[in-house]
């Protein structure tokens, strides 16, 4: 969720830009928020929070449908990570997220150091045990990670026994890496395992704090479509414009042989890269239906009914059955968790397999002649093979390739150029993106009605759920 400048610090802010420039003075912002440490907050709904080097929460992200419902209308950016947790926890009792049959929540830290992260989770329990008073049941505050993060966690260190950087990571770091590589999909697990906590942070606060309150999956998704294709029309006028001036300063021979190397390049890997974070949301693997063979292997090996699997939307995903699991072991005793814990193991080694079959899926026939139509007549490609086995992760990889050699050929090209010439063809391509206003009147129209749809809905959900709540009252 977004940071908010008020207009006091912006005032502030100005004053000090104006004493710098007329006293010649460089001044330092010291109380510039920096991300330090990582929370994560799971009853059901699921929260994640960025703290500042004051522990203040800086940027947050709802993780699911039900921490949008439940925060939506509110706003955790500025407060102490004790305010934000009883903030927190008082909503979930409130809407009865917390009851006496779900009273366990997990919180996993992620921090520079012990110390801090032992005062996180102090501060989270102070809130906690604020809460425990008014009720009459006792919330179960787990922070050992979830069931099923430390499934992963085991399973990854067992993969890597001579790797420090595996055998070192604790759940909250692994929780931490999984948000990471969720922002940045070009980051893979072994690249995070070798990252700083700093280097992860910046990443999920960089990401976090471009969410808003109806940030829903629907919403981002909407969002993507839009800005990709305005982004996909500034490119193509940017590339359009630089091609035309490299032909006018450099001659049609030698001009005309740069188009063949570099026309399309650009706008290609834009496009493909729009394309392949529109199927990221459609394909999440975690929130994509299983078909009805496999939730009945699963319904079976856990002994209870499918209903029980079920998300909001009638649906059952990995990521509805990890919840029921990580909701049955929270609410568990711990010899019962024991008993039963064999028998979890095969269910999440299952779930891995099903999400693994999902992500391996082939794309469809139409989104592969999508690609085919796009990358058609690019020289710099010939001879790759968009065949009927073509995944989301080779399209991922087609678009890294287009932009890198874009990127190298025109490198290639600037460095024929004078600074002038150069110049000259910015000016260019900025009086040519100026003339896309329609694209870009499009694109904010699309942003905004998105928007007030998400919005509408939340608005909906969280006033049918207290609602519904009055009427067990």
């Amino acid at each position: 969720m977004k940071r908010k400048i008020t207009a006091s610090v912006l005032i502030a802010l100005i004053l000090l830009s104006a004493v710098a420039v007329f006293a010649g003075c460089d001044f330092s912002d010291t109380t510039e928020p920096v991300p330090t440490s990582f929370v994560s907050m799971e009853i059901n709904p699921s929260i994640q929070l960025v703290l500042d080097q004051n522990e203040n929460v800086i940027s947050y992200k709802c993780e699911n449908e039900d921490a949008l419902v439940m925060l939506y209308g509110e706003n955790l950016v500025g407060l102490n990570v004790e305010e934000a947790s009883k903030k927190i926890i008082d909503l979930a009792v409130k809407m009865q997220y917390i009851t006496k049959d779900n009273s366990g929540i997990n919180v996993d830290v992620s921090a520079d150091n012990g110390k801090v992260s032992a005062d996180i989770y102090q501060k989270i329990g102070i809130a906690i045990s604020d809460a425990d008073d008014k009720l009459s049941f006792e919330i179960n505050y787990n922070k050992e990670g979830s069931f099923m993060l430390n499934y992963q966690l085991a399973k990854l260190k067992d993969a890597h026994p001579g790797d420090e950087n595996y055998q070192n990571l604790t759940a909250g770091k692994l929780k931490l890496i999984n948000s990471a590589m969720v922002c940045d999909w070009t980051l893979s697990t072994d690249e995070a395992v070798k990252m700083s906590n700093e280097e992860l942070l910046g990443i999920v606060d960089s990401a976090y704090d471009n969410l808003e309150s109806y940030s829903t999956q629907a919403f981002e998704q909407a969002k993507a479509v839009a800005e990709y294709a305005y982004r996909s029309a500034v490119v193509a006028a940017e590339e359009i414009t630089y091609l035309a001036k490299y032909v006018e300063y450099k001659g049609l021979v030698e001009g005309g042989l740069a188009t063949v190397q570099y026309g399309g390049l650009s706008t290609a890997a834009v496009a493909l890269d729009g394309l392949a974070e529109t199927l990221r949301y459609a394909q999440n693997a975690a929130d994509k239906a299983l078909d009805d063979q496999q939730v009945l292997e699963i319904a079976k090996q856990l002994g209870v009914d499918v209903e029980k699997l079920k998300d909001a939307d009638g649906k059952v995903t990995v990521e509805s059955i990890s919840q029921y699991i990580d909701k049955l072991v929270k609410n568990s005793a711990n010899e019962t968790v024991e008993q039963i814990k064999a028998q979890l193991d095969g269910v999440a080694a299952k779930l891995e397999e099903y999400k693994a079959q999902i992500e391996d899926k082939p794309l469809e026939s139409e989104i592969i002649t999508q690609i085919q139509a796009v990358i058609a007549g690019l020289k710099q490609i010939e001879g790759v093979d968009i065949t009927s086995d073509y995944t989301l992760e080779d399209l991922e990889q087609l678009a890294i390739t287009l932009k890198q050699k874009a990127q190298t050929t025109k490198e290639k090209m600037d460095a024929s150029l004078s600074n002038e010439q150069k110049e000259q063809i910015v000016l260019a391509q900025q009086k040519a993106v100026a003339q896309l206003d329609d694209a870009f009147a499009q694109c904010n129209k699309a942003i905004d009605d998105a928007a007030k749809q998400a919005q509408s809905e939340l608005q909906s959900l969280k006033q049918q759920r207290l609602e519904s709540l009055k009427d067990k009252a």
